[in-house]
């Protein structure tokens, strides 16, 4: 027999209820045992029970009373969830079968153990639910318990379970939180941990480089070294480019549960996007060899950039300028001087120089100080517009008075014209503005950055120029006044220009040792930005990450543009990466708001991908586009090869349920009775809303007035 219990409304007044009762049963008998005529004690004490029966289930149907009974074990649900990630592939002890075998084992004992018990449905997860069950191990790059138990909790309610399993080796390296999402299904979730610490791990849980480097230039490299060796035992971090040693050095074990930091530098020989690879010995018993090796992915711009610098003559920060662009082994410069005859100089090479458009063909940047477009001459003139146009950068120096009066003429002229004043004579002290923050950060500490800059010197001979709307203000003058660096687009280009003389004075902040190091940086960073296109072409595609963990999906985004740089939508973009081996595949990108576009390609295969991707609307073709990514064999399962017990035992606590092991799941399974296993489900009858139950008080009563007729009782 199922258990069965009967429950009223929380706020039923059982004790009116138990006096009004004892009231109506009194009366019924009162009324048939003085009432009326003598009845034969059969017949009265009929009569009196089907009264009172009556009137009592009038009563308590006011208490809306609910009947509940236990479901039968054939309607109890159990999910089984088997964690089919990449790390189940190891061994679950020293000389044993892998994790993945002893899963499959206990999911065998489960189903026989709980046979006649309740309904059980074995359910794979790896970073989330997975839907074709396929038991394959390795091929999955996460463990997210906490998904799979959100997907459950999502399930319409008569699909949810009564109860889980999971059977993992608990080690959780992405999604939602599992024991918060154990607490929320509201069902015990109980916890079959797989294996042991099958000895020490030695590996690599992440590598950190600058976002981007450049050929020539020493770039900084950080890798965290993980081990579970003695504190202190000497392990050696190589770092690898295709096979070939990059540079090493030698970190000490931090012990169980601690980081050790490796410190390297490497200087990129040529540009595009360099895989480097850290790598770690491995132990001898090691527990897991995939994260012996961690890579990231770099992209290296061209070695030198090449910067012009024209002149009317030497000053203060013109020299300025020239001294951190000369120590800068990543800049390439050349600056000429106009003599009074107007030929030109080299100061770089001391010699005479010729000035003419080619020389525009190696350089990126162009600095010009003191010089209008009489100086240039028209055929310069015009190449230096056309250059910034392209995409290349103009630095503009006003300078003393005259100041920008000088390019008043010419086609230059003709494009930098500015409201207001040509001529300056005020001295204004700097205020940079949110645009040109992170440009202008004299300092990585913000509030010295601030400081420097409330103690910078102002600037002198400031024209009151007004800056036009589509103008950015990166130096703005305190207190309202005249803009001191104003940026102007210009084609595809950046114009820069500099209001006002007395930078030089920036690096001789009185009681501050690194004031000249932050200026040289200062104009380093200047120089990359302005060399850095406003706009390029119409069609751009970027990978979400360069590096790309074994067995995750890629993610792409492509911009589309028009002739005149507008965003461009309702076009048809498709894509395809070719990888190692010739391997293909091809993808369509989904269109979102504003030209934007996304494509998502299932986990393709470790190694370098080039992105091919074409761009048509109406059947025109309007944009190409490439770039590469790479896929690392490193994956998330790599971070934590060890088993955690603990993080088990906490997803069985939060929901109260039971923790155990794989190996004994028969056991286990055996000595839980199904009250413990599952939440108890009941089977509920609401009698308030019962037609029966109201057929039947009508029934006592009819049965009541008949017998009452036939005694002439009316």
């Amino acid at each position: 027999m199922s258990p069965v219990s009967l429950h009223l409304a929380p706020n039923a007044p059982w004790p009116w209820l138990v006096l009004v009762s004892l009231v109506l049963v009194l009366l019924a008998w009162w009324a048939y045992t003085f009432r009326l005529p003598p009845l034969p004690s059969l017949a009265r004490r009929t009569l009196t029970a089907l009264r009172a029966i009556a009137w009592l289930a009038l009563v308590w149907l006011l208490a809306m009373p609910v009947l509940e009974r236990a479901r039968p074990a054939s309607d109890t649900r159990v999910t089984v969830l088997v964690d089919r990630s990449r790390s189940m592939e190891l061994r679950a002890h020293a000389g044993g079968g892998t994790r993945a075998e002893v899963a499959d084992a206990a999911v065998r004992e489960l189903r026989a153990a709980l046979r006649g018990r309740a309904r059980v449905e074995v359910q794979d997860f790896a970073g989330a639910l997975l839907a074709d069950s396929s038991r394959q191990v390795g091929t999955r790059s996460a463990t997210a318990p906490g998904d799979a138990l959100g997907a459950l909790a999502a399930r319409p309610a008569g699909r949810r379970p009564d109860g889980v399993i999971v059977i993992s080796d608990g080690a959780v390296n992405a999604g939602a939180d599992p024991v918060a999402a154990a607490r929320a299904l509201g069902v015990p979730v109980h916890t079959l941990r797989v294996g042991a610490r099958a000895g020490l791990d030695r590996g690599i849980a992440d590598v950190e480089a600058s976002s981007e480097a450049r050929v020539g230039e020493a770039t900084p490299v950080r890798v965290h070294v993980v081990s579970d060796e003695e504190r202190g035992t000497p392990i050696v971090v190589t770092l690898r480019e295709q096979g070939r040693e990059l540079v090493r050095t030698t970190v000490l074990a931090p012990g169980p549960g601690a980081e050790a930091i490796a410190e390297l530098r490497v200087t990129p020989t040529r540009a595009g996007l360099a895989l480097w690879t850290a790598q770690v010995a491995p132990l001898e018993v090691d527990v897991s060899r995939d994260d012996d090796a961690h890579g990231v992915a770099v992209p290296v711009a061209p070695g030198r950039l090449g910067v012009l610098v024209l002149s009317a003559g030497l000053n203060w920060d013109l020299t300025f300028l020239r001294r951190a662009l000369l120590a800068d082994s990543t800049v390439s410069l050349e600056t000429r001087v106009r003599t009074s005859d107007g030929a030109w100089r080299s100061l770089e090479h001391d010699r005479g120089s010729s000035l003419v458009p080619a020389d525009l063909a190696t350089r990126t940047v162009v600095v010009l100080d003191g010089l209008g477009a009489a100086d240039l001459g028209p055929a310069m003139d015009a190449a230096i517009e056309s250059h910034v146009r392209e995409g290349g950068g103009l630095l503009l120096f006003a300078g003393e008075a005259p100041g920008l009066a000088r390019f008043a003429r010419g086609r230059l002229g003709r494009e930098l014209s500015f409201a207001g004043g040509l001529a300056g004579g005020a001295e204004v002290a700097p205020e940079p503005q949110a645009v040109g923050t992170e440009l202008l950060a004299w300092d990585d500490d913000p509030a010295r950055g601030a400081r420097a800059w409330r103690e910078a010197a102002p600037l002198r001979a400031v024209a009151p120029l007004s800056p036009a709307a589509s103008d950015r203000v990166l130096i703005a003058g305190r207190d309202g006044a005249a803009p001191l660096w104003l940026a102007r687009a210009v084609g595809r280009g950046q114009v820069l220009l500099v209001n006002g003389v007395g930078l030089w004075r920036w690096a001789l902040a009185s009681g501050d040792e690194f004031a000249a190091e932050r200026g040289r940086r200062l104009w380093r960073r200047t120089m990359r930005w302005l060399a850095e296109p406003v706009q390029g072409e119409p069609l751009r595609v970027t990978p979400e990450r360069r590096l790309v963990a074994g067995g995750e999906d890629v993610t792409l985004d492509a911009i589309l543009q028009d002739a005149t740089f507008k965003p461009l939508s309702g076009a048809d973009v498709r894509g395809e990466i070719t990888g190692p081996g010739g391997a293909l595949q091809r993808f369509v990108f989904a269109p979102g708001g504003a030209g934007a576009y996304r494509a998502t390609v299932p986990s393709p295969g470790e190694g370098r991908w080039q992105v091919s991707v074409r761009a048509t609307r109406d059947g025109r073709e309007v944009g190409r586009a490439r770039n590469e990514f790479v896929v690392d064999r490193w994956t998330l399962e790599a971070l934590r090869p060890q088993p955690d017990s603990a993080t088990m035992a906490a997803i069985a606590s939060a929901s109260g349920a039971r923790t155990g092991r794989a190996e004994e799941a028969a056991a286990w399974a055996r000595a839980l009775d199904t009250r413990t296993l599952v939440r108890p489900q009941q089977a509920s009858t609401r009698l308030w809303e019962s037609p029966w139950l109201f057929a039947i008080i009508v029934t006592l009563l009819s049965l009541e007035w008949m017998w009452r007729r036939r005694r002439g009782l009316m």
